[in-house]
């Protein structure tokens, strides 16, 4: 197989002292590349800005990883939103597939360093991977706000580049789908979600469960209820319903004191908040820490709202299908076959009538737990978020080059 170079394009913060990320199994450019070497025999690099002026080089879990010196261009962050920029990095990558012959693998392509490698390396083919961007709307570029006009500017000039690229891209949804599509870009374009790890993600026995339920301090016969609500770089963000979890906790409280709602991803100090009403809520968690939550739970939910652009393939609700827990999210709707018995799919909440049908589909899960078979929704699941079903769809795209 050829070699693959995996590119993220921002820094990633240190969970565990002394480490980083990726020794935590943080970053799809890591857990891409992990699953290329591991399932298509790919030899694969992953590659990132770091925070700082330094470069470091380690090997974890047999995959060579790469950060790259970075200069923080902060606060032009206001027009970029990322605002870390690492020419070491575009040398680097360009190293890799002009010398090396490797395939450049990129994630998240509307962003200031993707951009400038996409460009460098126009005439070669790429794979391109989305990780949840939204199109730049023609409106924004008339905001009275002279930095949102700007910004709305650079993106869609940053669009056009795509309908240069040679390659291939990977989307997350039908909607990004059908608009690359309409902007006329030659490369093909296919939904396909990151995935996980099935094989190291195995549903709990009993005894397990009720163990690391202990641990958490949560009672045996409760019910609970977990979702990360937390968005990359921010402390609390609505499109996963982290502003809907007080209300929820109070309504589901009336329906049932065996019920537990946890959920993770949110600052500090609102945690806090969360944890004087009763929801047991925490920040960002080492991965294996928040695996643990899943298999202690018995449901995953999401509130996605409309804003929300992630597809069906959010690592949690992958992580959760694994471990053979039923899921109430909207984004089920984008579930290749829409199989019902993987949980129920529920309108985005953009509205009262949303919120109570997702309410209400959630008590129907709770009734009909036992209805649903985790290995079952585990199988499922499987034949489309599984590394070796993207590692079989990468090498297919590949081919095609």
């Amino acid at each position: 197989m050829p070699g693959v170079i995996s590119i993220l394009h921002h820094p990633i913060p240190s969970i565990s002292p002394g480490k980083i990320a990726e020794e935590d199994n943080f970053g799809w450019h890591f857990r891409s590349a992990l699953a290329l070497k591991k399932y298509g025999s790919f030899n694969s690099v992953a590659t990132r800005p770091n925070a700082d002026q330094s470069w470091v080089i380690k090997k974890v879990s047999s995959v060579p990883v790469i950060l790259t010196p970075s200069i923080n261009l902060s606060p032009s962050n206001k027009i970029w939103k990322w605002s870390f920029i690492s020419p070491n990095l575009i040398n680097l990558v360009k190293y890799f597939v002009k010398k090396l012959d490797y395939i450049p693998y990129i994630h998240e392509y509307r962003t200031l360093n993707s951009e400038l490698i996409i460009k460098s390396l126009i005439d070669y083919p790429m794979i391109l991977q989305h990780h949840g961007s939204t199109p730049p709307r023609a409106k924004d570029i008339l905001s009275i706000d002279p930095v949102n006009s700007l910004k709305s500017f650079s993106k869609f000039r940053r669009e056009s580049i795509l309908k240069k690229v040679r390659g291939a891209i990977f989307v997350l949804n039908r909607r990004e789908k059908n608009y690359l599509e309409s902007l006329g870009v030659d490369a093909f374009i296919r939904i396909r979600t990151m995935a996980v790890d099935f094989n190291d993600l195995k549903p709990p026995s009993i005894d397990e469960r009720n163990e690391l339920r202990r641990s958490w301090g949560l009672s045996e016969d409760s019910i609970v209820l977990l979702s990360y609500v937390g968005v990359f770089g921010e402390e609390f963000s609505h499109i996963k319903g982290a502003h809907l979890i007080v209300r929820l906790w109070r309504d589901l409280r009336r329906y049932s004191n065996k019920i537990i709602l946890v959920i993770t991803g949110v600052g500090e100090n609102i945690a806090e908040v969360y944890n004087k009403l009763g929801v047991k809520a925490y920040t960002l968690l080492p991965h294996n820490k928040f695996i643990e939550l899943i298999k202690v739970s018995d449901i995953y939910f999401l509130m996605a709202t409309p804003d929300y652009y992630g597809g069906a393939g959010g690592v949690a609700i992958m992580e959760a299908l694994a471990l053979g827990k039923p899921v109430v999210s909207p984004t089920l709707n984008e579930y290749p076959e829409l199989i019902k018995t993987l949980g129920i799919n529920v309108p985005y909440i953009a509205s009262e009538k949303d919120y109570r049908t997702f309410l209400d589909s959630l008590i129907q899960i709770i009734e009909n737990l036992d209805n649903y078979d985790g290995l079952y929704v585990r199988d499922l699941a499987r034949k489309y978020f599984s590394w070796e079903s993207f590692v079989k769809d990468f090498i297919d795209t590949v081919k095609r080059f």
